[in-house]
């Protein structure tokens, strides 16, 4: 639990059972003992193994709907950044859109959100439209945005571990665009 708790990149407290849980948002247990607790525990057999995606649902039970927000910079080695609402879940580089599509997602099915925006910069046009198109069908409810990349990839990382492409694809996650598949809202849950 600790390990997974680490790689997600969550602050943490361990507590033994039987102590004062009293200053704990939320409890990440074992399915029997959240049974037992109630509302504020978390049963870690729930979540899901990847880091981002483990994150993004203690974050949802902690913080609530959230969108899903997700920046791609298309290349050769593409760019992925992924947030829930201002919190940062992930960051990746893929070789190929199929990759891109399928980490997509999973993070839309991994982490309860009513809405999924997807803004995939415009750098490299042929990769965007490959991109685009699957993404849409990989993740038909994601409204998907052709945003203008024009400065993204530029300066030097400040961001320890970070590669430039995922630099640029968070920098491309809060950037307006266009409108090129207009996604559905989910119920959360």
């Amino acid at each position: 639990m600790v390990s997974r708790l680490r790689r997600a990149e969550l602050p943490f407290s361990s507590v033994l059972p039987g102590s004062d849980f009293g200053e704990c948002d939320i409890l990440l247990t074992t399915a029997e003992e959240a049974k037992q607790l109630g509302g504020r525990a978390l049963a870690l057999e729930d979540l899901d193994e990847n880091p981002g995606i483990f994150k993004g649902q203690v974050m949802s039970s902690l913080v609530g709907d959230q969108i899903i927000l997700v920046g791609v910079d298309p290349g050769k080695r593409t760019g992925l950044a992924v947030f829930y609402g201002q919190i940062k879940l992930a960051f990746n580089t893929f070789d190929s859109p199929s990759a891109v599509a399928s980490r997509v997602a999973a993070f839309a099915k991994g982490i309860p959100s009513s809405r999924l925006l997807v803004r995939v910069g415009n750098g490299n046009r042929a990769m965007a439209t490959r991109l685009v198109d699957g993404l849409r069908r990989a993740v038909p409810r994601a409204t998907i945005e052709v945003v203008d990349e024009s400065g993204t990839s530029t300066g030097s990382s400040k961001m320890k571990g970070v590669q430039r492409d995922q630099v640029a694809a968070a920098k491309i996650a809060f950037r307006k665009g266009e409108v090129v598949s207009q996604g559905t809202t989910r119920t959360r849950g």
